[in-house]
């Protein structure tokens, strides 16, 4: 059933703060632009009601990120926000990016290599992780698990409160998410230590539920035949608009790499023609000349103080930028890290693990059927008309039973005393091995890794196997010399002649 369309007089006007227009596209699900701000004021005034919306701190974006996590369930994106303001307010997020100082931060960054380098076509921030290059014991020497999270957090906020209005202004529209490159060149499951994955659980949870859909677009790049051939089996069961997300490539990846970014801006340690290494953390927000020019105070959006509003336009993506705007944004893209102090206070630095999992919330399960507000606000907000979801579908279940069939495939294909290594799956016992949500992006990636670990895991029993036979039949055969050999000098004894 198609989504209906509400006519004019039923749409809401979002009363929030919004810098930028809304693009004129199709998206989130089949909801045209004047459905997803309908969606975004219902959201808004339930906030009002319980009194946890802020003008200055919740524009329409933010809001509109919150409700694609939970599929426009307003229900589970109310839940989901409350507790996210609880969240910060127990840990002091307002005030993590002024009051918290990473002085690890060279040592860190160079036992976990990850930050940010210039911007993609579309804009973004361009977030660099290389995983084959982490270094377990350097992180662990050099900080502890809890500042290590505080650092995290704290390059979110920086993400949120700096980089991407930055990017906004440059782009004349709104910049919300980041493309993301991934370097799994020489990766072992073996170095994914039960301290590692928890730590990562950790952060990944933390990222889902208080910054989702901030990831675009990521490329994995240089992943090995065999993860290449998992991820052939698992895409089939994720849904299409996660799939969009995540591209794997090989180590030829450079091609698919530039439909994405400008060679220009990719470094030169990845192929690419762009100076400068992750510790220098290149990009515009670095360019004090080029804030000045664009009337952006670094420092007041780190503090959280207002900022001037960007200049009126239409949608970027149905004007040109002018020969300023292009001249601004190229010399933002050679643009390196000015030597300054700032490298104390924990602030001009790379963003720390953006992970590409984030909730996308596929596995609710939405019919077409009527919304309205539950509560009245308590300001003089006139009440909300009804707005018709529209069916999205119900696929999870699907796709989970399918899933399930294909690790039961692999797993038969196990060695009858390789039992311990299978998988246990919640269909199977009724106790789900894995840490996070059903149907999230984490989740699935969870289930990659299960099934990568499970064809290693066979892999390696099957040489444990092959070894085993091998020195079975040596064995044997060394016995049959012993015997023929024992056979032959009774022989030579009694007079007999042997014939070999």
């Amino acid at each position: 059933m198609a989504p209906r369309v509400p006519p004019p007089a039923e749409l809401l006007k979002f009363e929030g703060k919004k810098d930028y227009p809304i693009e004129q596209k199709v998206d989130d699900w089949g909801l045209t632009p004047e459905q997803q701000e309908a969606y975004v004021e219902l959201f808004r005034r339930r906030l009002v009601a319980e009194g946890i919306w802020k003008a200055d701190d919740h524009d329409y974006y933010t809001l509109r990120r919150f409700l694609r996590a939970r599929t426009y369930d307003l229900e589970r994106a109310l839940k989901m926000f409350q507790d996210h303001v609880n969240w910060r307010q127990e840990h002091d997020i307002d005030n993590i990016l002024k009051d918290f100082h990473f002085e690890e931060r060279g040592k860190f960054l160079a036992a976990y290599p990850q930050g940010y380098h210039k911007l993609d076509k579309q804009g973004r921030p361009i977030y660099i992780q290389l995983i084959g290059k982490i270094d377990v014991h350097g992180i662990l020497a050099c900080t502890d698990e809890d500042r290590m999270f505080k650092f995290h957090v704290q390059e979110y906020e920086r993400c949120v409160k700096v980089i991407m209005p930055v990017c906004s202004r440059l782009a004349n529209r709104k910049i919300d998410q980041t493309f993301g490159i991934m370097d799994v060149r020489g990766v072992g499951i073996s170095a994914l230590t039960g301290d590692v994955k928890r730590m990562l659980t950790k952060f990944t949870k933390t990222d889902q539920d208080n910054y989702p859909e901030m990831l675009g677009h990521i490329c994995i790049i240089n992943a090995p035949a065999i993860f290449r051939m998992v991820w052939s089996i698992v895409k089939g069961m994720i849904d299409v608009r996660t799939q969009q997300k995540i591209e794997i490539l090989g180590s030829n990846y450079m091609d698919a790499l530039q439909k994405h970014v400008d060679i220009e801006c990719i470094p030169e340690w990845l192929g690419g023609k762009s100076h400068g290494t992750l510790l220098d953390d290149v990009g515009p927000w670095s360019n004090p000349e080029l804030m000045a020019e664009m009337g952006i105070d670094l420092e007041a959006l780190r503090l959280g103080l207002p900022s001037p509003p960007p200049p009126p336009s239409a949608p970027c993506e149905q004007q040109p930028q002018s020969q300023s705007q292009q001249q601004l944004v190229a010399a933002s893209s050679s643009f390196g890290r000015p030597s300054t102090d700032h490298d104390s206070g924990g602030f001009l630095t790379p963003q720390g693990s953006i992970s590409s999992s984030r909730s996308l919330g596929s596995n609710a399960r939405l019919a077409t059927a009527e919304v309205t507000t539950s509560a009245a606000p308590p300001s003089p907000i006139p009440p909300s008309p009804p707005v018709v979801v529209p069916a999205l579908g119900t696929i999870t279940e699907a796709r989970t039973r399918a899933l399930l069939e294909r690790i039961r495939v692999i797993e038969g294909l196990l060695p009858p005393h390789a039992e311990r290594l299978r998988i246990q799956t919640p269909a199977r016992d009724g106790v789900s091995t894995r840490s996070a949500p059903e149907g999230s992006l984490l989740n699935r990636v969870e289930v990659m890794e299960e099934a990568l670990e499970t064809v290693l895991i066979s892999q390696e029993v099957l040489i444990r196997q092959t070894k085993e036979q091998h020195a079975a039949h040596a064995a044997a055969l060394k016995a049959m010399q012993t015997r023929a050999e024992e056979l032959e000098q009774r022989a030579s004894q009694k007079g007999c002649c042997t014939i070999m």
